[in-house]
């Protein structure tokens, strides 16, 4: 399902849960408590809380997965920008750097440009090291 199903879903869990909350009234009425209505509106508020909280664990899921599936959003998440567009197309946002050739490229140029034998690739985002990172890579060399 997509993200405007779950939506849907939502505002249905919501009305729902609206409902449950319009029998307390006549459960707590001015004639006395009415233990059938008012266990009926708790369970509709319950049943509408569940339908919004699986609504939401489903949306929450599916959008992770679509994070997961798209490099520049992960980046923009994480605080980095992707360095401009591809330099073969200059559409797309690139995916990976040719560090033999020193270009940026996206996933559909990346099939054209490739070689195994001389051609050398890094992702086009990458982590900042941190400073024990940095220092135990210095040790080693």
């Amino acid at each position: 399902m997509s993200q405007k199903h779950w939506n849907w879903l939502i505002a249905l869990g919501t009305l729902v849960c609206v409902t449950g909350l319009l029998f307390l009234p006549s459960a707590l009425g001015p004639h006395g408590k009415d233990e059938g209505i008012l266990g009926a509106a708790g369970a509709i508020f319950g049943l509408g809380a569940m339908i919004i909280s699986i609504s939401l664990y489903f949306k929450a899921s599916a959008l992770k997965a679509e994070i997961a599936a798209n490099p520049e959003i992960a980046a923009i998440l994480n605080g980095k920008r992707p360095k401009g567009t591809c330099e073969l197309c200059r559409e797309a946002a690139p995916v990976i750097q040719c560090t033999m050739h020193k270009q940026s490229l996206c996933a559909a140029c990346l099939v054209q440009h490739y070689d195994s034998r001389a051609c050398v690739y890094v992702p086009a985002v990458r982590r900042v090291a941190t400073r024990n990172a940095r220092g135990a890579s210095a040790v080693r060399s």
